[in-house]
C-alpha cells in the first residue's frame, strides 16, 4: 500500500474519512432531526476542506479532471446547504438538497475508487494485468447504485409530499362539513 503523502495530502484524506463517515450517517438515518442537521454541518465541512485541499494536489503537475470534479463537489455542496436553508418554505427544495448531496456524495466514493485502484499494490497489478476496464467497471457499478438511491429517494419524497396533500384536502373538507 502507498501511503507517501504529503501533509496536504493527509488532511485531504482524514476530511475524506470524516465526509465518507458522516454522508452515510446522514443518509441511513431519519431526516430533518437535530442531530441529522449537526452531523450534516460536519459533513459539508469536511466536503469543503477535502475538496478545496482536493485543488492543492498536483501530483502530476497541472491542473486535470479531478480537480475539475473537485470544484464541481463544492457547487454541488453549496446547493445542498443552501437548499436545506429553504426546505420549509419551498418544499421543492428538499430535491435539490436530496440530489446535491446524493451527487456529492457519489463523486466522493468515485475519488475513493480511483484512491483504491491507485494506492493498494495488488488493485493496481489487477489494472494492469486486466486492462484499465476494471476500473471503469467498478465506476459504472458505483454509478448506477447512487442513480437507483436518487430516483428511489426522490420517488419516496414525492410519494410522501402526495399523501400529505391529500391528508390535507380530507382534513379541510372534513372541517367545512
Amino acid at each position: 500500500m502507498n501511503l507517501d503523502l504529503v501533509p496536504l495530502g493527509w488532511l485531504h484524506s482524514l476530511a475524506c474519512l470524516i465526509a465518507l463517515a458522516t454522508g452515510a450517517y446522514v443518509f441511513a438515518t431519519p431526516k430533518g432531526t437535530r442531530r441529522h442537521r449537526q452531523v450534516g454541518q460536519v459533513f459539508v465541512a469536511s466536503q469543503v476542506i477535502l475538496n478545496l485541499t482536493a485543488l492543492g494536489i498536483y501530483q502530476l503537475g497541472i491542473f486535470f479532471f479531478p480537480h475539475v470534479l473537485a470544484i464541481l463537489t463544492l457547487v454541488l455542496i453549496a446547493a445542498g446547504w443552501g437548499s436545506a436553508r429553504l426546505i420549509r418554505r419551498h418544499g421543492i427544495w428538499k430535491h435539490v438538497h436530496l440530489s446535491s448531496m446524493i451527487l456529492s456524495y457519489y463523486l466522493l466514493i468515485g475519488g475513493g475508487v480511483n484512491e483504491v485502484f491507485l494506492r493498494i499494490d495488488a488493485m493496481r497489478e489487477l489494472v494492469s494485468r486486466e486492462g484499465g476496464q476494471i476500473i471503469g467497471l467498478t465506476h459504472s457499478v458505483t454509478l448506477l447504485v447512487f442513480l437507483i438511491l436518487l430516483l428511489a429517494w426522490n420517488a419516496a419524497e414525492i410519494v410522501r409530499t402526495l399523501l400529505r396533500r391529500r391528508r390535507r384536502a380530507r382534513l379541510s373538507a372534513a372541517q367545512v362539513v
